[in-house]
């Protein structure tokens, strides 16, 4: 076989393997697209459905962490300990905001954070930028000004809830780089979950007591929801995502997450009947064909040679 050839396999399989950590982050932004979705079927108080929520999580990550004779690593504790409470904090008020708000606002008010992370990166990542990114950031942002301004006051939209969606913003966007760096760490993915899952009930729980007076009032329909809630968004979304981590970069990763407000607002649209503009659906569509040139530019992401020999065990352990 001529070098040619050989070069141009190589440049295949390289190619493949870098696409399958990108593809990792779009199922993550997919399921978490739903997830506000799935937040607001249950007939129980939103407080009350965040004490389920991050109760019925650990239990399913420790058995998926300790499967096949597997022990939890306690030296972890101080690592998912930062990244933990920030992610407590951020659930918190970014599911109350989609309450208190239209889920578009919530949502794409929410992602803020990524223009964050992606001028975050250099500094905090270590992660390089080029000027194509930032480009398709600026386009990327221009779809979501379009849906935010598109959106007026229709869809319950407010300002009180945009406020919260833009507080979880911020904490996101610190529990986004905190998680990045320590998953740099070589901790297992699941481990690694299981840990921030753990913290994240010690931050949630104690505050939805406090402000909850319907957690008895649980039903069987709503138990279905939150299990839904539990395996798709919780566990498959945050799991992909982490995993992807180790190969994307921050500032693909989270540009990426642009698609997850687009997901969410049609959602609402289609199943609650909250009002989409057509100038909301102009700013998706910049949105999408931003996105496009992000998945482009991934193919330029360098992957470790690891990965080679981890994707497939890795992607095999997703229940």
């Amino acid at each position: 076989m001529s070098l040619v050839a050989k070069a141009n396999i190589f440049a295949s399989l390289r190619a493949r393997i870098t696409a399958v950590p990108v593809l990792a982050v779009f199922i993550a932004v997919f399921a978490w697209g739903i997830g506000p979705l799935l937040f607001l079927a249950p007939s129980i108080s939103i407080n009350s459905v965040l004490f389920y929520r991050v109760l019925f999580w650990p239990p399913l990550l420790f058995f998926i962490a300790t499967r096949n004779g597997r022990k939890i690593d306690r030296s972890m504790s101080r690592t998912v300990l930062l990244p933990g409470v920030l992610f407590g904090v951020s659930t918190i008020f970014g599911f109350t905001a989609i309450v208190e708000t239209s889920v578009a606002n919530a949502t794409i008010i929410g992602n803020v954070s990524t223009a964050l992370v992606l001028f975050a990166a250099p500094k905090f990542l270590n992660e390089s930028i080029s000027r194509w990114q930032v480009l398709l950031a600026l386009t990327s942002f221009a779809g979501v000004v379009a849906i935010v301004v598109g959106a007026g006051n229709t869809g319950g939209s407010s300002l009180y809830g945009d406020l919260l969606a833009f507080i979880n913003a911020a904490t996101w966007t610190l529990y986004f780089i905190s998680s990045k760096r320590r998953r740099l760490e070589g901790f297992d993915t699941w481990q690694f979950l299981f840990g921030v899952s753990v913290v994240q009930a010690c931050v949630v729980v104690p505050y939805s007591l406090i402000t909850s007076d319907d957690i008895l009032q649980i039903t069987w329909r709503d138990l279905g929801f939150l299990i839904a809630m539990t395996l798709f968004s919780g566990t498959i979304g945050h799991s992909f995502m982490l995993w992807a981590q180790k190969y994307v970069d921050a500032s693909v990763s989270s540009l990426i997450l642009l698609l997850g407000p687009v997901i969410s607002a049609f959602g609402a649209w289609l199943v609650y009947g909250q009002q989409i503009s057509l100038m909301q659906l102009i700013g998706g569509a910049i949105v999408l064909v931003s996105l496009a040139g992000v998945v482009r530019l991934a193919n330029s992401v360098k992957v470790s040679k690891d990965v080679v020999a981890t994707a497939d065990p890795l992607l095999n352990s997703i229940p």
